[in-house]
């Protein structure tokens, strides 16, 4: 529906921006086209779009109705004529059996009548244990690319081997960073830290051997 409502806007951008280039930029040919509400009205509606996309990945997204939810499908049953009541849910479940990516509510289900974005105490507790999981997850993978090539330096010695273990790492950390950060200038300043404390364990461990 987001999306419908933006062509529709962007249809009438256009339809201004034809009709303040056939006549000019009069007072009255403003007041006619109306062409600043549009565009004000346009960038609002690319904006909420971007914040009904950033909910797409949440685990309950409130900008979709799905007949999967109990709650839901009953709100999609009611405002459904009833000639079309039959055809919608026996396509929607048919459909479901491919594309369902969890198992379909009923009445008597413990989330049946859950909030349809949730409470804001559960929202909270949920937030707060994704961000440990990343904090986690990312203290385990600092961690293992830290103690990994200095385990593997010193059980195999060697110059070529130090080298050879520091560039692949290096290298596997930066592809890695890249991935998961947008900013180009994080990118070549946390993998150069990493590189310099790699190049710094090699120099000792070379100079020590």
């Amino acid at each position: 529906m987001q999306r419908m409502y933006i062509r529709e806007l962007q249809s009438l951008l256009v339809r201004d921006a034809v009709q303040v280039y056939t006549y000019g930029k009069t007072d009255e040919n403003l007041k006619n086209t109306r062409w600043q509400t549009n565009l004000t009205a346009y960038v609002k509606a690319l904006q909420d779009y971007d914040y009904m996309e950033s909910h797409s990945t949440s685990a309950r997204d409130p900008f979709l109705a799905t007949g999967e939810y109990a709650v839901d499908n009953y709100i999609i049953n009611e405002n459904i004529k009833p000639i079309m009541q039959d055809f919608v849910t026996a396509r929607a479940r048919s459909m479901g059996k491919h594309i369902s990516t969890i198992p379909w509510q009923t009445d008597d289900s413990v989330n049946a009548t859950v909030a349809i974005t949730g409470t804001r105490g559960a929202r909270s507790w949920a937030r707060s244990y994704k961000d440990f999981r990343r904090r986690l997850v990312f203290g385990i993978f600092g961690g293992g690319f830290l103690v990994g090539p200095m385990w593997l330096m010193l059980l195999v010695p060697g110059l070529y081997n130090s080298l050879i273990s520091a560039t692949s790492f290096i290298a596997g950390f930066g592809l890695i960073m890249a991935c998961f950060m947008d900013d180009a200038k994080d990118v070549l300043g946390i993998t150069a830290a990493y590189a310099a404390v790699l190049v710094v364990f090699v120099g000792t461990h070379t100079a020590t051997s």
